[in-house]
């Protein structure tokens, strides 16, 4: 289920397969697989949609991470997941992610990344930037 997500150019699809490696004790692909699977987009997003907002002194970090899991991944197989930009603030961005297994959503998940000063340490601003990051915020989903 894309709900429409598909042909929107602010959205960012990424495939994984999935490796036997992934599976735990109970045969299904591990909790831990579901948030590789959601950097791996985030990752992708920010080289593809976001590069301006990085500077020689600053670097994001994650803040929060959230998943909720819908249904069970098995090996072998392949996902499909999708990243959008559904926040932009002053000093950090909000994505969505929607891992799915053919039609299937398999998880959902939020995440926060903060900009950061790599002198202070400390949350930075943007700025024009971040302005026109948020013109890719998708509000579906």
């Amino acid at each position: 289920m894309t709900d429409g997500l598909e042909g929107d150019p602010r959205v960012l699809w990424s495939e994984d397969v999935l490796r036997y490696r992934d599976t735990d004790a109970n045969g299904h692909v591990n909790n831990a697989v579901f948030a590789a699977f959601c950097e791996s987009g985030r990752v992708q997003f920010f080289g593809t949609h976001l590069t301006p907002l990085l500077t020689p002194d600053t670097f994001f970090v994650i803040a929060r991470f959230v998943i909720d899991y819908r249904a069970e991944l098995h090996y072998p197989g392949r996902v499909r997941t999708a990243t959008w930009l559904a926040r932009a603030g002053r000093t950090s961005l909000g994505f969505r992610h929607r891992i799915l297994t053919g039609d299937v959503v398999a998880g959902e998940a939020e995440s926060v990344c903060v900009l950061l000063s790599k002198e202070t340490r400390r949350p930075a601003p943007l700025g024009a930037a971040g302005e026109a990051a948020a013109r890719l915020v998708v509000e579906a989903g």
